[in-house]
């Protein structure tokens, strides 16, 4: 059965909360907000634009380590090759991706800050945690997008969101029948992920988890990932075998692996996931690739 949007509002002990949205293929989410003006603002405030010039000029050597790990290509069963998933996960079918980097941690409330000059958590909740370890939340598909394009103006990077299907095969050890990232026992989940059963649906300090067989942290739960691809729930069933992008037209963007509102099922290397790329959750941040 598809799934449907709804809104289940999670109370924070800091009085914040996480709407977790699910979709259906035939919504119509609201319109798409631009950004752009709104960036500009909130930057203003911290006085970092070149209009306001009370702020010198952000570096690379001003930034936090950024840590990228080397995956190399290949080709795997993507989808639910365990047969117990949901209808958006199938069918299992072969994808190759090339070699890639990807982040070890999510980015984090630390490296945004640096870079955009606020966190946008605490414009909209000021009872949210200020942990610079702690990952950036609140973070829409498009306002990820104005962070890493000033980022590769910072670092002269090419920093950019992994695919659906770079994520999963990064998740997955480089492609492995892992139902969770670098694990495939539930009862191990705790040493791995901070999820709705030991994170009092609390934000965590990344990399405080083991780390998956590619030494990458927090692929399961912590903070749902935006990827860089539209969604398109039958999108399996017609994609390419050769990096593939996502669906040539969409409403929605993917997100993956969890976050601490959510339960075990919702962490699992192949589970899909969908948002409206304007909507900002306490629960959804990013990763780099590269």
């Amino acid at each position: 059965m598809r799934r449907f949007i709804t809104f289940v509002f999670l109370a924070m002990v800091s009085l914040s909360v996480f709407p977790v949205v699910s979709y259906a293929q035939s919504a119509k989410p609201p319109a798409q907000e631009d950004d752009e003006l709104q960036i500009e603002e909130e930057m203003k405030k911290e006085g970092t634009t070149k209009k306001e010039g009370a702020k010198k000029p952000v570096t690379k050597e001003d930034l936090p380590p950024i840590n990228m790990v080397l995956v190399k290509g290949g080709c795997f069963e993507m989808g639910d090759f365990e047969g117990n998933g949901d209808e958006d996960e199938l069918p299992v079918h072969e994808v190759c991706v090339n070699d890639f980097y990807i982040a070890d941690t999510e980015v984090t409330q630390e490296l945004f800050e640096k870079v955009m000059g606020f966190i946008p958590a605490w414009r909209y909740n000021p009872t949210m945690p200020r942990d610079p370890k702690d990952p950036v939340t609140y973070v829409n598909w498009h306002l990820a997008n104005q962070f890493i394009k000033r980022l590769n103006t910072i670092t002269k990077g090419y920093y950019r969101l992994p695919t659906e299907a770079e994520w999963e095969y990064a998740a997955r050890s480089g492609g492995k029948k892992e139902r969770w990232p670098g694990f495939s026992n539930e009862a191990e989940a705790g040493s791995y992920a901070w999820f709705s059963d030991n994170a009092d649906f609390k934000l965590q300090n990344v990399k405080t988890k083991k780390p998956n067989g590619l030494g990458i942290h927090d692929m399961a739960g912590s903070a749902w990932e935006w990827v860089e691809d539209n969604f398109d729930f039958d999108y399996y069933q017609s994609s390419p075998k050769k990096d593939p992008y996502g669906a040539e037209f969409s409403l929605y963007k993917g997100v993956r692996g969890g976050s601490i509102a959510d339960g075990p099922s919702k962490l699992r290397t192949t589970y899909r996931y969908a948002l409206e790329p304007s909507r900002r959750m306490l629960n959804v941040g990013l990763r780099l690739a590269e």
